[in-house]
């Protein structure tokens, strides 16, 4: 089993790569949780790739409270863009290292 976590540049690379997470070797309790917030992580990272950023931190936020083991969502609640869009912004992190 596997989801998206995000799109990223590394250091020396200009086109963005898809980065998943492969977790069916969590526990039970993990991968159960997981799959019964899917939905909702899919539709927040849609609203935030949208630039909809209050609706998406919404449900990642519910996801966190289901789910407080799940770092995913919180990192996706932490990355502020409250002050706007950057400009050229795309969603693609850049990475330092490799």
């Amino acid at each position: 089993m596997c989801r998206f976590v995000d799109r990223v540049t590394v250091k020396c690379q200009k086109s963005g790569v898809s980065v998943f997470e492969i977790y069916d070797a969590e526990t039970e309790q993990s991968i159960e949780l997981k799959q019964e917030t899917a939905a909702e992580f899919q539709k927040g990272l849609e609203l935030y790739f949208e630039q909809n950023f209050t609706e998406a931190q919404k449900l990642f936020n519910k996801i966190c409270g289901r789910n407080p083991q799940d770092k995913l969502p919180a990192i996706y609640c932490q990355r502020s863009l409250k002050n706007g869009v950057p400009e050229g912004w795309s969603g693609i992190e850049a990475l330092d290292e490799k």
